[in-house]
């Protein structure tokens, strides 16, 4: 299976995610919109709160180790950009991933979200924030990423991982 933005242009990633709500805040984003297909009004600021919350248990459950907890995150069709490398693609290829990120002793990755915006359908969304990287050799460098979400049976998924140090 295709991922959903893979082969479109830069042009219709911006104008698919046009429907998303501008920032409310520094720290989250959204704001109530409506769903045209269905008629009932998606409260995109909740749902901003709540891809908020699901980034900060994701960096949690990473820092514990905890790799089922962060597969059942992605979606079915997920893939992981991460810096000077090829993208990763698979359930498998991203358990392999993830458990080499967080059973190789001393490194480690911490981030915080700085802002969510949900698109008025409540069906896509996205965050961006910050963190720090820290390899065995005892190096802190600190990292920017971008995810974005998508909605698989009501439940927010990883559709896309990206991310990349600060140099």
């Amino acid at each position: 299976m295709r991922a959903p933005f893979r082969h479109l242009p830069l042009a219709t990633i911006a104008i698919l995610f046009a429907g998303c709500q501008p920032a409310a805040d520094d720290t989250a984003a959204g704001s109530a919109g409506g769903d045209m297909a269905s008629g009932q009004t998606v409260d995109t600021m909740a749902e901003a709160q709540t891809i908020m919350a699901l980034e900060r248990e994701w960096a949690a459950r990473a820092a514990a180790g905890d790799v089922d907890w962060i597969m059942n995150l992605q979606a079915s069709n997920a893939r992981q950009f991460p810096p000077n490398g090829e993208p990763i693609v698979g359930a498998a290829a991203l358990r392999a991933t993830w458990d080499g990120l967080t059973h190789t002793e001393g490194l480690s990755a911490t981030w915080e979200p700085t802002e969510a915006h949900v698109a008025a359908s409540g069906d896509v969304a996205y965050d961006f924030g910050t963190g720090t990287l820290k390899t065995p050799d005892g190096q802190a460098t600190p990292i920017k990423y971008l995810v974005v979400w998508v909605k698989e049976n009501g439940r927010w998924k990883v559709a896309v991982d990206m991310f990349s140090p600060n140099r």
